[in-house]
């Protein structure tokens, strides 16, 4: 899922944005409009810069586009986290278009903290961190499916990353039929409790809003996984050239308070990353 970057939310920006169409009321939206009609009313409204997938509504909503399969379980995720007491954007209205859907959202009013960050201070950093900190103890009490397994998700980290070839899997699997967990000279230890992770925490996806408060978007990639691998996305991405050394320093303090420091872990799942993207069916 591509990343949320939320810009300015007035009224006026918006008419400017769309010219000479007209925006409708958030009633008319969700209420009025068929499926047909707000379809249509979808592809005149323009995109978040730089994200051809998701489309300005109102100042209030926006809708995002996804591929017939993929929206059920970022709902569910979504809607596990607005329970747990995360602040997540609500999902108002799904709407099929042939192979695709598209999920009409609550929209922030808000920046990322991506474009945020170069002017914030220490005293902001730390009250932030804690606030995702808090977040972080919420989806602790996110406990597995019933039918699921800590031992099963054991095996299956092992085995990416652990792992060189289809061919050699193959054959490691001919020669022992019980895949094994011990771990590798190359794998971080797996710890037997999993947690709920975005997984995708960079900066673009944590947004601040008018009130200092923290809300996390594009839940694409959210699922149950060792607690370092939170850790680990939160480093997972190009930092931009507008931060200096000073908010490289903060972003080490906001990782470091929310998530702890695993940063062998974290170079690991780096250099093994190719592998969990290339090969997406496990």
């Amino acid at each position: 899922m591509s990343p949320t970057k939320q810009i300015g939310s007035t009224n006026d920006k918006l008419r400017s944005e769309n010219g000479d169409v007209k925006i409708p009321k958030d009633f008319e939206l969700l209420q009025k409009y068929s499926d047909a009609d707000l379809l249509q009313r979808i592809r005149k409204f323009p995109c978040l810069p730089d994200h051809s997938d998701i489309f300005i509504l109102s100042t209030s909503l926006i809708a995002k586009s996804y591929r017939l399969e993929e929206p059920q379980d970022t709902i569910g995720a979504m809607e596990a986290e607005t329970q747990l007491g995360v602040r997540v954007p609500a999902v108002k209205r799904i709407v099929k278009s042939g192979d695709y859907n598209y999920l009409i959202m609550e929209r922030i009013d808000g920046v990322t903290l991506e474009e945020a960050w170069p002017k914030l201070g220490w005293f902001a950093t730390i009250r932030l961190a804690l606030q995702l900190r808090w977040f972080f103890y919420l989806e602790d009490h996110f406990m597995l499916p019933p039918k699921s397994s800590s031992a099963a998700s054991t095996t299956f980290i092992q085995f990416w990353t652990s792992f060189t070839s289809i061919r050699q899997a193959m054959k490691t699997a001919a020669q022992d039929p019980v895949p094994s967990t011990t771990c590798t000279p190359a794998a971080p230890a797996t710890p037997n409790t999993l947690v709920f992770t975005h997984h995708d925490l960079a900066p673009r996806n944590i947004l601040v809003d008018s009130l200092g408060r923290l809300w996390v978007v594009d839940w694409d990639y959210a699922g149950f996984y060792p607690r370092y691998f939170e850790y680990a996305a939160m480093h997972n991405f190009n930092v931009p050239q507008a931060w200096t050394r000073f908010a490289r320093a903060r972003w080490s303090l906001f990782t470091w308070i929310t998530a702890g420091r695993s940063e062998q872990e974290r170079k690991v799942l780096e250099s093994n990353g190719t592998k969990f993207t290339r090969f997406r069916v496990g």
